[in-house]
Parts: structure tokens; C-alpha cells; sequence
């Protein structure tokens, strides 16, 4: 007669990785928000202590328009570097994907390449670039090949948006 062994415990329940589209909106929306927020500390904190330093008062700038030129330059660089750094552990205590953050990357580099902060459907495209990233980098679950396409664009929207920043700091 075969005997029963007792089971060591309860066995784990295997949690899904797939969220509802709807799920990853809401929840792209709540990682920008936070990295948003620590964003604006770090520009503020960056601003303070090494604003002075790499751009330090030029002796021969009477309008102080090199030094007014350099600090903006600074502010929008370490404002963008800042937002993507931030937005890093904002995906990953989420539990986002990679992916997502690429998404993110490139929709705020070809925002920043665009700069036209002064017009009122670049707020409107700030404001959507997180839920057509949440949207763009969704697994759609339509196979591996559609996956790998789908990636590959993602990498290509990147290198874009990489191309469309040299672009803009080269003409201004």
C-alpha cells in the first residue's frame, strides 16, 4: 500500500507577468509621476551644487547672456538625463518592463528634439507620450515574431530620437 507524504507546505501560486493594457496605462502614468518628482529634486540639488561649476560667471560677458545660454543648456540636458535616470527605479518598483522605459526614452527625446514648449499641442503630446509607451511596448501576445518586430522598433525609435537630439543641440 503506498503511503501519502505530508506536503511541505502550501505550493507557490504562479503570478501571471502579463497586465491588462489598461493596468500598464495607469501604471506607466504613476512610474512617470514619480520619476517626475525625483526629477525635480535632482535638477534642483544638480543645479545648486554644480550649476556653478560648469558654468562658472565669464569675466568678459557684460549682458551675461553666455552665462544665462550655458545654464539653460545645463538645466534642459541634466533635466533630461535626470528624467530617465529617475524613471529607472520608478519601472522597476512597479514591476515594468525594459521596454517600457526604451518606449519612454524615446518619446521624451523626440519631445525634447522638437522644442516647442511655448505651443500648446506639445503639453498635449507630453501629456500622451506615457500611455502610447505603455501602449508601444505591451506585448500584444500575437507570437515571438511580432514580439521581436515590435522590439526592433523599439530600438530603432531610440536611435531616432538619439539622431533627432544631435540634431537639435547642432542647430541651436
Amino acid at each position: 500500500m503506498a503511503r501519502r507524504r505530508a506536503q511541505g507546505g502550501t505550493r507557490p501560486v504562479a503570478v501571471p507577468d502579463y497586465l491588462p493594457v489598461s493596468a500598464r496605462v495607469a501604471w506607466t502614468y504613476l512610474a512617470v509621476v514619480l520619476a517626475v518628482f525625483a526629477t525635480g529634486l535632482v535638477v534642483v540639488v544638480a543645479h545648486q551644487t554644480l550649476g556653478p561649476v560648469i558654468c562658472p560667471p565669464i569675466a568678459d560677458d557684460s549682458t551675461g547672456d553666455l552665462q544665462a545660454s550655458c545654464e539653460v543648456g545645463y538645466i534642459i540636458w541634466s533635466t533630461m538625463a535626470g528624467f530617465l535616470l529617475c524613471l529607472i527605479p520608478a519601472v522597476l518598483l512597479l514591476k515594468l518592463d525594459w521596454w517600457l522605459w526604451a518606449a519612454m526614452a524615446a518619446g521624451a527625446g523626440f519631445l525634447v528634439a522638437v522644442d516647442r514648449t511655448t505651443d500648446w499641442w506639445w503639453w498635449l503630446a507630453a501629456a500622451l507620450i506615457p500611455a502610447a509607451a505603455a501602449l508601444a511596448s505591451a506585448d500584444w501576445e500575437r507570437g515571438p515574431l511580432v514580439r521581436r518586430w515590435q522590439l526592433i522598433a523599439l530600438l530603432v525609435l531610440d536611435a531616432g530620437a538619439i539622431a533627432a537630439l544631435v540634431w537639435w543641440y547642432l542647430r541651436t
